[in-house]
């Protein structure tokens, strides 16, 4: 089972104290992926917030017309949150999660966890504040690696 002291590891649940840490480790499930294994595929229904407990793994983000090609736009480490679009509409990955290496991960259902934060307001504050700037910078860390890649990309032909 996870503790509240595990979830203190995580930002996305930084500020919160023990009482509501406890409250959402009830939600929590473990599980391991394999090198390789894809969590989340984008465009696909967003059902779970991912947790990365130790291992790597990479964001993909699939561009198709015209380029064709996928671009890993951000590396989860452990302590590091994925698959965010779980608590966000339209509730659709916007990216692909792929293992790098054996990943350990906690996961709770998105719709299990947006039920406690409406629930304790106080708690959806804390915790939606701290999902906005995970947002913020995976926004700007994806448009800084994008236009580079399609940079690469535009030199190659020419």
């Amino acid at each position: 089972m996870v503790s509240a002291e595990v979830l203190k590891q995580f930002g996305l649940f930084k500020k919160l104290p023990d009482s509501q840490l406890d409250k959402i480790a009830v939600l929590c499930q473990e599980r391991t992926f394999d090198r390789g294994a894809v969590c989340f595929m984008q465009g696909k229904p967003a059902t779970e917030l991912h947790l990365c407990r130790s291992g790597k793994v990479d964001l993909v983000v699939q561009l198709r017309d015209p380029w064709n090609m996928e671009v890993t736009v951000h590396t989860a480490g452990p302590g590091e949150v994925f698959g965010w679009s779980a608590l966000v509409e339209p509730r659709i990955y916007t990216a692909s999660a792929r293992c790098a290496e054996k990943t350990d991960e906690i996961y709770i259902r998105g719709s299990d966890l947006l039920d406690l934060l409406e629930k304790d307001s106080r708690l959806g504050h804390t915790v939606m504040q701290n999902l906005s700037a995970v947002v913020s910078s995976r926004l700007t860390e994806t448009r800084q690696k994008l236009a580079i890649e399609i940079a690469n990309t535009k030199r190659t032909e020419w």
